[in-house]
């Protein structure tokens, strides 16, 4: 079910509120038939609430763990066929240590090169 029970009191309130005040525009409205006509109409709009709840969850619901679990199997044996035809090394195959060393001479070269450009801009 969609929602919380909070819906269902919002949606009486609401419906006591607009019956009531269209009902105490009638010049001749009597004030405890009034306010019991509005409580009859928030009753059927709380238990209304329900079914509205209800159709919102079924039109909200979407089965995710049978739909991805079939998609991740077969995902799962192309990845191991393309893994065998790739030029290129995974991150995860080297060293972190050579993967520092190169991070921070690359860096130390951006670095120098910025600094460079900005004293040509400078000067």
């Amino acid at each position: 079910m969609f929602g919380s029970l909070f819906y269902n009191f919002w949606a009486a309130l609401l419906s006591f509120a607009v019956y009531f005040i269209l009902a105490i525009q009638n010049p001749y409205a009597m004030p405890l038939r009034t306010i019991g006509a509005s409580f009859v109409v928030a009753i059927i709009a709380f238990g209304a609430m329900f079914i509205v709840r209800y159709f919102l969850g079924y039109i909200f619901y979407t089965p995710e763990a049978l739909v991805f679990s079939e998609t991740e199997n077969e995902n799962s044996g192309t990845v191991m066929e393309d893994d065998n035809n790739q030029q290129f090394i995974p991150i995860s195959d080297r060293t972190t240590t050579e993967f520092e060393e190169e991070n921070t001479e690359d860096i130390a070269q951006v670095v120098r090169t910025m600094l460079h450009g900005d004293e040509a801009l400078s000067q």
